[in-house]
C-alpha cells in the first residue's frame, strides 16, 4: 500500500463537495465526513509522468465499516476526489478501483487502506492505486458459513482456486488445509505452519505436469461433490465441482465422478471441515511436511503457495502468522447466511485479506462462470 498526504487537491475539491450532497446512507448518529483522493504515480495512463501524482476521476471507491454494518460506494469526481458524510466513530477499510485499456488489453488498477473517523472531524487521505499484475497460483474463494441455521447444515463448504499467471500451473502434489486454530504466541518466530486437516492432490509435488491448471482457470474444490440445494433449499448444486475431498479413512461421501484430494494424516477420518467462525485455509507445494505428536500437519512456510484467513470480527487474534495473511476475509460475514467471501479482484492479491476480499451476495464456485 502507497498513500499520499491528501493536500492541494482535496482542497480544491472541498468546496464543490460541500456537504457531500452525494445521498450517501449513513448512521443514525453520524457526523463524520471523509475525503478520499485518488492517484496514480505508474505514468500508465494518458496525461500523466511516471513517478509523479495523477489525480483520476471516475475512480469506483469503497468504504466499508471494520467496526459496525456499514458500505457504501461513490465515483471520484474530475479532480480525483469523493467525499463519505453521516460517518460514525470507527474503523474503515478503502477500496479504490479503476479500469483502463492498455494497448488491447484492459488492466484493472487497485489501492486499498484503512482510516479512522473520530466524531465530526473531516479526514482527508489520499490512495495510490496500483496495477493488478500477479503471476501465481491463490486461493479466490472460501465457502463456509454454512446455509440453513434449521438443520445446521454446512457441508456445501468449498474452497476455490486460480490461476492468474499467463502460463499453465500444475497442482500435483498440492496440499490443501484447515489450519488449527488456535493463538500461538510464538507463531511469528516459526518457519512452519500448522494445519489440523490437509488432504492431497495426487501427482508428484512440483516436478508432477499431470493435473494443470491453466491461465485464468478457476477450480472449485468440494468439501463434497453434490447438490447440497437438495437437502437445504438455500444452499448450492457442488456436483460439478473440479475436485472433491475425500477422506478415504471415514465414511467420507465420494463422487466417483469427481477427481479427489486425499487425506494425509493417519488416523485422521473427518472430511475437510472448516468453521464458521474464525480459521484459515493453506495451499502448499506438498514437497515437505511433517506430522507432529498431535497428529497435526506442519508445512513449512517456504512451500505455502498462499493462505486465507477470515474471521467475521476484524478485531480477532490472528492465528496464521502475518507471513501468511496480515488481515481476515469474511468481515462481518453471518453463520449460516449462505454467502462466501472471495477475492475482490481476480489476481489481487497483497497477503491482507482484510483489502483483498470482499463477501458476495452469493457463492459463485468455479464453474460458476462457465454457464
Amino acid at each position: 500500500m502507497r498513500r499520499l498526504v491528501c493536500c492541494m487537491a482535496a482542497a480544491a475539491s472541498l468546496a464543490a463537495l460541500s456537504g457531500c450532497g452525494l445521498d450517501m446512507p449513513g448512521m443514525p448518529d453520524g457526523r463524520g465526513t471523509f475525503l478520499v483522493t485518488v492517484a496514480d504515480t505508474s505514468g500508465l495512463f494518458p496525461g500523466s509522468v511516471a513517478g509523479e501524482p495523477f489525480y483520476l476521476d471516475s475512480v469506483e471507491v469503497r468504504l466499508d465499516s471494520r467496526t459496525h454494518m456499514f458500505g457504501a460506494v461513490q465515483t471520484t469526481n474530475e479532480a480525483g476526489v469523493t467525499c463519505f458524510d453521516h460517518l460514525a466513530t470507527g474503523s474503515y477499510s478503502v477500496f479504490a478501483r479503476r479500469e483502463i485499456l492498455l494497448g488491447s488489453a484492459k488492466k484493472t488498477f487497485t489501492g486499498s487502506f484503512t482510516a479512522l473517523i473520530m466524531g465530526d472531524k473531516t479526514l482527508s487521505d489520499t490512495l495510490v492505486v496500483n496495477l493488478i499484475n500477479s503471476s501465481q497460483l491463490m486461493i479466490n474463494e472460501i465457502y463456509y458459513m454454512g446455509s440453513c441455521a434449521s438443520t445446521f447444515y454446512f457441508y456445501d463448504q468449498f474452497c476455490e482456486l486460480y490461476n492468474s499467471s499467463n502460463d499453465t500451473l500444475y497442482l500435483d502434489g498440492c496440499i490443501v488445509t484447515r489450519q488449527l486454530g488456535t493463538i500461538d504466541p510464538e507463531m511469528e518466530q516459526k518457519d512452519y505452519v500448522t494445519a489440523i486437516y490437509a488432504f492431497q492432490f495426487p501427482g508428484t509435488p512440483v516436478t508432477g505436469r499431470e493435473y494443470p491448471i491453466y491461465p485464468k482457470q478457476l477450480l472449485a474444490i468440494a468439501q463434497d461433490a453434490v447438490n447440497h440445494s437438495r437437502y437445504c433449499s438455500a444452499s448450492i448444486d457442488l456436483t460439478n465441482a473440479d475436485w472433491e475431498f475425500f477422506n478415504q479413512l471415514g465414511s467420507d461421501y465420494d463422487n466417483l465422478l469427481v477427481p479427489n484430494l486425499l487425506n494425509i494424516i493417519p488416523n485422521k477420518t473427518t472430511d475437510w471441515m472448516i468453521s464458521l467462525g474464525h480459521n484459515a485455509v493453506v495451499i502448499a507445494t506438498g514437497e515437505e511436511y511433517t506430522i507432529d505428536s498431535d497428529n497435526h500437519v506442519r508445512l513449512p512456510i517456504s512451500t505455502v503457495i498462499d493462505g486465507v484467513e477470515y474471521s467475521a470480527n476484524s478485531s480477532s487474534s490472528k492465528e496464521l502468522t502475518v507471513r501468511v495473511d496480515a488481515g481476515f476475509a469474511g468481515i462481518n460475514l453471518v453463520k449460516y447466511g449462505g454467502q462466501s467471501t472471495e477475492r475482490r479482484e481476480l489476481g489481487l492479491d497483497t497477503n491482507d485479506s482484510t483489502f483483498d476480499f470482499w463477501n458476495p451476495p452469493y457463492p459463485t464456485p468455479g464453474y460458476y462462470y462457465a454457464h
